[in-house]
């Protein structure tokens, strides 16, 4: 079950001096919901709003301080934020919350600035950007550091790969992020998102509460939500621990494909610097 957060109300819920505080949220979250969509308006086509809203990553980290169980899905668009960006940060948030965070990718956001500097050609952006975050949170495997103090080694560094991609982003890599809990957070999308979109998401969000399988709730305003979080019936304990496994999704292999960045030297000591 997910629960829907536009930006203007995450603004509203977890700003300064709000009634509720974050750590009463974070718990009331926990015991109904199996995730958030922090930034849910971002995949609703052509909708722009005139209200300020709280970016949903600065709502991930300030969520994931006060949540235990429930999983943080970052709402965001490739044409406002570069793919590596992206991967950075929902990385960050899958260390910090221990394999519970998400990706939300959106076709576009209608206020960003006309034109995209980060992209060339036609292709399509979106899925595009999805297939590059994914090669990159596999980039850098977090086995391959092993910090022997003993041997002086700290890291396999030949193990660690440039992506080299390219398609509508050109990207080298490697990351600078070792793999998180997840390796593959799940990417969400729209159900009004576009065929290329939906063929490379993990979660298909549906637009109508009543559709079969994901159910989602879109609480209006900080009322609707309070009145939610009140009825919802509570998610059993035993529910699953990462956010891949609570939507049934199969762990990903973890091994990267690439160019090695740091290729294995001919002599021990070199390579073992």
């Amino acid at each position: 079950m997910l629960i829907a957060l536009p930006r203007p109300l995450l603004a509203e819920v977890l700003r300064p001096g709000y009634p509720q505080a974050p750590a009463d949220l974070g718990r009331r979250l926990d015991a109904v919901a199996h995730a958030v969509i922090l930034g849910s308006d971002l995949l609703e086509p052509n909708t722009v709003t005139d209200t300020a809203g709280l970016d949903p990553s600065v709502a991930a980290i300030t969520l994931a301080a006060h949540t235990r169980r429930t999983g943080l899905v970052i709402a965001a668009a490739a044409h406002r934020d570069h793919p590596y960006n992206l991967a950075r940060r929902v990385a960050g948030v899958d260390h910090a919350t221990n394999g519970r965070a998400g990706l939300a990718i959106a076709e576009a956001d209608p206020a960003a600035t006309p034109g995209n500097p980060w992209t060339r050609g036609d292709s399509p952006v979106a899925p595009d950007a999805v297939t590059a975050i994914r090669e990159l949170w596999r980039s850098f495997p977090a086995d391959a550091i092993i910090a022997d103090r003993d041997s002086g080694v700290f890291a396999e560094s030949e193990r660690i790969v440039a992506i080299d991609h390219r398609g509508a982003y050109d990207i080298t890599g490697p990351f600078q992020v070792p793999t998180s809990p997840q390796v593959w957070p799940p990417v969400f999308v729209s159900g009004l998102a576009t065929k290329e979109l939906v063929r490379v998401a993990d979660v298909v969000v549906p637009v109508d509460a009543g559709d079969a399988g994901v159910v989602v709730y879109r609480p209006a305003d900080a009322l609707e939500l309070d009145e939610l979080l009140t009825v919802l019936p509570a998610v059993p304990e035993g529910r699953s621990a990462t956010l891949r496994s609570a939507f049934g999704l199969a762990a990903p292999a973890a091994h990267p494909a690439g160019r090695a960045v740091f290729p294995a030297a001919t002599t021990p000591e070199v390579s073992r610097a």
